[in-house]
C-alpha cells in the first residue's frame, strides 16, 4: 500500500499504478499473440503478412504489418528488453516530474535536481549536492514538532521508507538514468557516464540497498551497446518508489508541511465545520481521524498533536 503525505507524491503513486496496469497486460498479450501467430503459421506455412494482419489485428484500430517478424523472428528476450526501456524511461520521467513539482516549494528549485544524486561525498558524487544535502537544508529551515508527532510515525511506517539506504538507492537510480540517457541520446551505446555509474554501483550489495537481492545490473563498457533487462527495470521501479516514500516522509514534518496542512484545513469548508471536539478521548480521536481523512491524510499517530495545531489556529473548540 502506498502511503504518501503530499499531493504530488500521491499523484506519482497513481501514475506508477497506471504504468504497470498497462505494461503487465501488454506484455502478457504480446506473449499470447506470439503463441497464436506461431501456431497459425505452423498450420498454414504460406500465410502472408496481409492474411495475418487481417486475422489478428482486425478491429484493433492498429494495422499489424509484420507479425511474422514480431512474433516469430524476434526473440522474446529482445521484446522484454523493449518493455524494460519503456518502464525505465517512464519511471525516471515520473521521478523527475515529482521532484520538479514538489521540491521547489521548499525554497530552492535546485533541490529537484539534488534528490536525483547521492549525498555529496557518497558513491562518487564529490562535486555536487545530493539528496541528503537537500533534506538537511530543508530541515534546517524549520521543523514542526507537532507534525512530527502526529504524522511521521504513520507515514514512515511504510516498508518503502528507506532512510538508512537513501544514498545507495540514489546511486542505483543514477545508473539507470545514465542507461536511459544512453538509449535516448547515444543510440543505445554506453556513454562514459553510464560506464562510470555502473562501476560505482557494481560494488553495492543487497545490504547496501536494503533489498531482498543484490542490485540487478548489466555490465556497461563505454561505447558498447547496452542490454537492459526487464528485471533491472522492475528493480528500478522499486528503487524510485522507495526514494519517493522516504523523501515524502522526511519532508512532511517541516514548517512548510505544517503550513500546507493548516491551509488545507482552513480552506476546506466541510472540515472547518467539524470544530467541536468531544470531551471523551476516544470520540475526540475519531473526530481528529475524520478531519485528517477529509483532508486527504492518514489518521495521525498522535491525535492530540493535531488538536494542538487546530486549537492554536482557532479551528477547534472543546464541546
Amino acid at each position: 500500500m502506498q502511503r504518501f503525505f503530499f499531493a504530488e507524491s500521491r499523484s506519482f503513486g497513481y501514475r506508477v499504478n497506471q504504468l504497470f496496469d498497462f505494461i503487465q497486460p501488454a506484455s502478457v498479450a504480446l506473449w499470447n499473440l506470439r503463441w497464436q501467430v506461431q501456431g497459425y503459421v505452423s498450420a498454414v506455412p504460406g500465410a502472408t503478412d496481409t492474411e495475418l494482419a487481417g486475422r489478428f489485428s482486425h478491429g484493433a484500430g492498429v494495422r499489424a504489418n509484420n507479425l511474422k517478424g514480431v512474433c516469430i523472428d524476434t526473440p522474446w528476450e529482445d521484446q522484454l528488453g523493449q518493455f524494460a526501456q519503456i518502464v525505465g524511461a517512464n519511471m525516471i520521467a515520473l521521478y523527475e516530474g515529482w521532484a520538479e513539482g514538489l521540491l521547489p516549494k521548499f525554497g530552492n528549485p535546485k533541490r529537484a535536481t539534488d534528490v536525483q544524486f547521492p549525498t555529496k561525498g557518497k558513491y562518487g558524487q564529490n562535486t555536487r549536492k545530493g539528496v541528503g544535502n537537500a533534506l538537511a537544508e530543508v530541515h534546517s529551515s524549520g521543523i514542526s514538532t507537532e507534525m512530527q508527532k502526529a504524522f511521521f510515525p504513520t507515514y514512515s511506517a511504510s516498508k518503502k521508507y528507506s532512510l538508512a539506504h537513501l544514498d545507495a538507492l540514489a546511486a542505483l537510480y543514477r545508473y539507470h538514468k545514465e542507461v536511459r540517457n544512453s538509449f535516448m541520446h547515444s543510440g543505445g551505446l554506453a556513454s562514459d557516464r553510464a560506464a562510470a555509474a555502473w562501476l560505482e554501483v557494481s560494488r553495492l550489495t543487497k545490504a547496501d540497498i536494503g533489498g531482498k537481492s543484490d542490485p540487478i545490473l548489466t555490465k556497461i563498457v563505454e561505447g558498447d551497446p547496452i542490454t537492459y533487462r526487464i528485471e533491472e527495470a522492475i528493480q528500478l521501479a522499486d528503487v524510485i518508489i522507495r526514494l519517493v516514500h522516504t523523501v515524502d516522509s522526511e519532508l512532511m514534518y517541516t514548517s512548510y508541511a505544517e503550513n500546507h496542512f493548516m491551509e488545507l484545513w482552513k480552506g476546506t469548508p466541510g472540515v472547518v465545520r467539524l470544530r467541536a471536539l468531544p470531551g471523551d478521548p476516544r470520540k475526540r480521536k475519531l473526530r481528529v481521524d475524520q478531519i485528517c481523512k477529509a483532508l486527504g491524510f492518514l489518521a495521525p499517530n498522535d491525535p492530540e498533536a493535531v488538536v494542538k495545531l487546530g486549537k492554536n489556529a482557532s479551528l477547534l473548540d472543546f464541546a
